[in-house]
């Protein structure tokens, strides 16, 4: 057994998990030539797909195209999980429930996933206008797209005392990128053995948080707070988050820009949901799954909410992993031994990532002649930890708030004389369990009340330190908190990450798309690679990839 270390990590683990992300992102490598492979499979099993997330449309849809017998079953009444939209006031406004800036499809694993999914030509993106505007107590940032350079740049120059170990943190980041980025064949043993040499940037990192690696660098906190902008968008602080994980999603969001899909993240949902029957395959929506079935050790089939029964041989689930392991029978997953004990001992371990407290506003009015930012960061301070802590609080005066303005993605977001906003702060669940037993039975009048206090708090920051004049012109406004998250996904604590990317759970060792049931796959944000738009659409086609493998023999 090979050693280690004091962070967990083997070598060989590490080796093996990094080449894996250094696949996925290396220029111009395909993921797994599915599509020749499946076509090896005489006899292509049933499959049945729990829960229509981008995750399971995905893995539906590459199945489906793949000649599989697919079925999709999805509670909600539309496809795509947190890739959704509403409507309020008779439809005039059309609100994005989560989607803020993701990759372009130029190339790379996203373009790759859309392509097998047969959805590509049908995909359309925005080039958002700028990366993001930053505001604080002491300086107003914005950082222009695709020009990692000219950022760096602007922040040595807000920190002239600190630059040197600024610019030695930027290239460690960067480098992480370009590692990734390098060929690595995980079958050659020198490629094996000089791993430590040709990615020393990717082996550095392999047993920090990001914490960690700032300060090898870094020691004023200014600094720090604007090198770990970011942070929000993976779910924890600086001193819980993977180095790794941090430098790769952050490297690569420098280097190739963000993007929105038009019209909204729905389209892309709806895209994929049509690909599944376009090739075949069913989509039953307002339908839920109760309980996996099993024979022999493998799965058998589904039991639905209404006592009708899937048959199925495989079964890819996007629902979250503790839903997985509920719906198994009970005596699948109390072995004491071998493989499934050792699975559900480190799925024990793990916690669900911060969920988010939302708020949606419909302006009367064009918002773009008052600002010209898309997305707005406001922070109250530079302690992350205090800021973290708040948001595990629900805290609007500590833990700042992030404003996104749609109507500066592309010209035409909102109906004509209208514009939409949205307002979001991570949240933890705890301040909203005091809730949950009047929420669940209909009783919602004291959560009301301090629901509409945070978001009111919450517009009312916006409209003082980013768009004043914003308050006056609101015509529609909504709000969602953790309990919201829960009724719609029934994620535990109402994530929107899946599991934390902590140390302990990110690329190098994150649960993958295989389980040690037979014919049991994940393809959520609960797996790897991990919470987002591009990486859920990946676990998809990763659940996809395992299967055939699997199939193969």
């Amino acid at each position: 057994m090979a050693k280690k270390d004091a962070k967990g990590f083997s070598r060989r683990e590490f080796i093996k998990t990094a080449a894996a992300a250094t696949a996925l992102l290396s220029a111009g490598c395909s993921m797994g030539g599915g599509d020749l492979t499946a076509k090896d499979i005489k006899n292509k099993p049933r499959v049945v797909v729990i829960g229509g997330g981008l995750g399971g449309l995905s893995a539906a849809a590459i199945c489906a195209r793949n000649g599989f017998p697919t079925t999709l079953v999805e509670r909600h009444d539309r496809p795509g999980g947190y890739a959704t939209t509403f409507d309020r006031d008779g439809g005039r406004f059309n609100f994005e429930v989560s989607l803020h800036a993701t990759s372009s499809t130029a190339g790379g694993p996203m373009r790759e996933v859309l392509e097998a999914a047969g959805v590509l030509d049908q995909v359309h993106m925005a080039e958002l206008p700028e990366l993001c505007r930053i505001i604080t107590p002491d300086y107003d940032m914005t950082w222009p797209q695709k020009k990692p350079q000219a950022v760096l740049n602007m922040i040595c120059k807000q920190y002239p005392g600190e630059a040197e170990g600024i610019r030695g943190f930027w290239d460690e980041m960067m480098g992480v990128l370009s590692d990734a980025m390098k060929p690595f064949d995980r079958d050659s043993w020198w490629d094996t053995i000089t791993f430590p040499l040709t990615h020393r940037h990717m082996w550095a990192v392999r047993k920090m948080t990001l914490g960690d690696l700032l300060d090898e660098y870094v020691k004023d906190t200014k600094a720090r707070s604007t090198l770990a902008t970011f942070w929000g968008y993976y779910g924890l602080p600086p001193y819980k988050l993977s180095a790794f994980y941090y430098c790769i999603a952050t490297a690569a969001y420098f280097q190739f820009g963000g993007y929105y899909t038009k019209r909204r993240s729905q389209d892309l949902s709806n895209a994929l949901a049509d690909a599944i029957e376009a090739s075949g395959g069913e989509v039953l929506l307002e339908t839920e799954v109760q309980n996996i079935l099993m024979k022999n050790n493998a799965v058998s089939g589904v039991k639905l909410a209404d006592g009708k029964v899937l048959p199925a041989e495989v079964v890819i689930s996007n629902a979250s992993t503790p839903a997985v392991m509920n719906m198994l029978p009970k005596g699948a997953v109390s072995l004491g031994d071998g493989d499934v004990a050792d699975y559900v001992a480190k799925l024990s371990t793990y916690k669900p990532a911060l969920s988010s407290f939302v708020v949606w506003l419909g302006l009367e009015g064009d918002i773009t002649e008052k600002i010209k930012d898309y997305e707005v960061f406001v922070s109250v301070g530079y302690d992350q930890k205090e800021a973290y802590d708040a948001c595990l609080a629900c805290d609007p005066d500590k833990a700042g708030v992030t404003a996104t303005f749609y109507d500066n993605a592309y010209k035409g977001y909102s109906q004509p004389g209208t514009s939409t906003v949205a307002l979001i702060m991570l949240s933890g669940y705890e301040p909203w369990k005091r809730f949950e037993k009047d929420y669940w039975a209909g009783d919602k009048a004291e959560y009301e009340k301090e629901k509409w206090r945070i978001a009111d708090r919450l517009i009312e920051m916006t409209d003082q330190r980013i768009c004043p004049g914003l308050k006056q012109m609101i015509k529609v406004k909504e709000a969602a908190t953790p309990l919201t998250n829960i009724r719609y996904t029934q994620n535990p604590a109402g994530s929107i990450y899946g599991y934390e990317q902590s140390l302990d759970n990110s690329f190098m060792n994150r649960i993958g798309a295989r389980t040690p049931f037979g014919g049991l796959y994940l393809a959520s944000a609960w797996g790897g690679p991990g919470g987002g738009y591009q990486p859920c659409l990946m676990a998809g086609k990763d659940a996809f990839e395992a299967m055939v493998k699997d199939l193969l023999g």
